[in-house]
């Protein structure tokens, strides 16, 4: 028995060590901060919201609680990923589904809004994932840092000492076009 418990602590240090080397640490979303997401997210019944790297699924939860949309989190550490499957039926919430996975990997064309914070250094490899998967009109929100190379529709940082939010949304034309004014 004890050698099982000394096999399955390496496996859950493994996958943290694994997802901080493909996206990111765990650092979670300030709660103070949710609120301004989901201005910036806009969710509406039906939709469906894909969080990449959605840690112990708190925000996503949040994020889709009494709005009718639908949440996909998608999480490489095998302990966030089910500490978000326990929150999910202690919340129940039977419009949220956690993926212990790549978000590499993870099919996004049925996104309808997607949030990401993650290292900036792994946007330029997720950037082409996203142009050629999202349709035109889903919304793309990052927390903290900017997807380099896209022009938000909306900066969200109502003063220095808040992180800053970047929304943007697909459309047809290209990424780099002209920003709009922050909100």
């Amino acid at each position: 028995m004890f050698l099982f418990l000394e096999l399955f602590g390496v496996f859950l240090l493994a996958s943290l060590a694994y997802a901080c080397v493909r996206g990111a640490p765990w650092v979670p979303t300030w709660k103070r901060d949710i609120a301004r997401l989901m201005l910036l997210l806009d969710l509406k019944s039906g939709q469906k919201l894909y969080e990449l790297g959605c840690g112990d699924g708190r925000v996503g939860l949040a994020l889709v609680r009494g709005t009718g949309a639908e949440l996909v989190g998608i999480e490489l550490s095998f302990l966030h990923w089910a500490i978000a499957q326990v929150l999910k039926r202690l919340k129940r919430m039977q419009n949220a589904r956690f993926v212990w996975g790549d978000i590499y990997r993870q099919d996004l064309s049925d996104a309808d809004a997607v949030y990401l914070f993650l290292m900036p250094e792994f946007y330029e490899k997720l950037k082409p994932k996203l142009e050629r998967e999202l349709r035109p009109g889903t919304r793309v929100v990052s927390y903290v840092w900017p997807i380099e190379g896209w022009a938000p529709i909306a900066v969200d940082q109502p003063n220095k000492d808040l992180p800053a939010m970047y929304a943007y949304e697909i459309s047809n034309a290209p990424f780099c076009s002209n920003s709009q004014p922050s909100i």
